[in-house]
């Protein structure tokens, strides 16, 4: 659970940093006024490595089993030999070197410069996390390429709706931040569907199959609830825009926090699968594991290393999907009725959870169509032995 809390702030962590270098780049009138204090940039520079050094702790202590030294030196160890404790090493580097800059601002110097450093710094912190991620253990080069795309694009387009919606004071200057910052975040949206979907190659041996597995359960819940944080950054960067050109003075900063909650919980989602073996040998991690608590629970039939799933839609499935897309509808009509956006970010939870009953309801396995099959096949032996006597005999021959 501790690697769950420490990836998803880890995750908030380099979306602020990011968010923070980007907006102080962007001109005055091209942005609502914000207060960016320092401590919030330092503090989440300073959080960075300490929010990554507890797997290398964790791998720390394990090498120690094998050593008869003291746990430092394990420590020293990992850093020195093993490629997580050397990105390590980099990203507590590149987090140095950003504190130093914090403090020259501090000293009245360029502050743009400083800021477009900080840039190249963080997007360095970025790689080093890609390089010892998942995809780049089972993806080499190509796996690693689309963490680190991953990560950047999701930084960019997350710390800046994190920054705008929770650090501005006034309502000035939306409608121009919302002309430049709309295709960005679709950039941003487009470059994180396509990245995901090129990890999961890497990770998943069967999409279906890993649904088996609690990895397989988050990933899922992970797809799912991009599904209605499509409908917030739909509502937020064009439905909202025409709202604002009729309305100068509406402020989109409720939707937009609305918004960044539904991410949250997508960075918590997407932490908790960082302590899960990825389903790259579905069969072999059954054999070695039980299979998700929550699937399990959810369906009537055994679960095994021989289980292959597939779909088999019926109406109680039907029915759950269409009442989750009533639900992401209820989303837009909140907005447009000018409802809380409370009852839109629960609207859009209570879809997730409805899609998901209606998916999860219409898994089979398919042992039971190979049972089906063998029982057809005793019966129809039985009735030739008792039509034909010689059959049996004909059959050993």
């Amino acid at each position: 659970m501790i690697y769950a809390i420490s990836n998803s702030l880890l995750y908030v962590c380099f979306a602020i940093v990011i968010g923070i270098c980007l907006l102080s780049l962007v001109p005055e009138d091209k942005k609502p006024k914000l207060v960016l204090p320092k401590k919030w940039l330092a503090g989440s520079v300073l959080c960075i490595p300490v929010l990554a050094i507890i797997p290398v702790l964790d791998l720390a202590f394990s090498v120690n089993g094998y050593r008869e030294e003291f746990i430092l030196a394990s420590f020293f160890y990992v850093l020195q030999h093993i490629e997580a404790g050397r990105a390590w090493t980099a990203l507590l580097f590149f987090s140095i070197i950003f504190l130093v800059l914090i403090w020259m601002m501090c000293k009245q110097l360029s502050s743009s410069n400083v800021y477009l450093f900080g840039l190249l710094l963080a997007f360095g912190m970025i790689v080093t996390q890609g390089v010892v991620g998942h995809s780049a253990n089972m993806g080499s080069y190509p796996g690693a390429t689309s963490h680190i795309l991953h990560l950047l694009a999701v930084s960019c387009w997350v710390g800046a709706l994190f920054v705008v919606s929770w650090f501005s004071n006034n309502d000035d200057n939306w409608h121009h931040f919302i002309d430049w910052f709309t295709p960005v975040a679709f950039t941003c949206v487009i470059t994180v569907s396509f990245s995901g979907v090129f990890m999961t190659f890497f990770l998943t041996e069967s999409i279906f199959n890993s649904w088996m597995l609690t990895y397989g359960q988050a990933l899922l819940l992970k797809h799912l609830l991009f599904i209605p944080l499509l409908v917030f950054a739909s509502i937020n960067g064009f439905f909202i825009r025409k709202k604002i050109k009729q309305m100068p003075n509406l402020s989109p900063r409720r939707w937009w926090r609305a918004e960044s909650i539904i991410i949250l919980t997508i960075f918590v989602v997407t932490g908790f699968m960082s302590e899960q073996e990825p389903p790259h040998n579905i069969a072999h991690t059954l054999n070695r594991e039980d299979s998700s608590v929550l699937f399990q629970s959810l369906v009537s039939f055994p679960i095994g290393p021989d289980t292959e799933l597939f779909f088999q839609p019926d109406w109680l499935s039907l029915i759950f999907l269409v009442v989750g897309i009533v639900f992401l509808l209820l989303v837009i009509y909140a907005f447009n009725q000018g409802f809380s956006p409370i009852g839109a970010v629960i609207s859009g939870i209570l879809a997730v959870s409805s899609m998901y009953l209606g998916i999860i309801n219409n898994v089979e396995p398919e042992f039971r169509m190979e049972a089906l099959q063998e029982t057809v096949s005793y019966g129809v032996l039985f009735f030739n032995r008792k039509v034909n006597p010689v059959f049996p005999k004909h059959i050993e021959s």
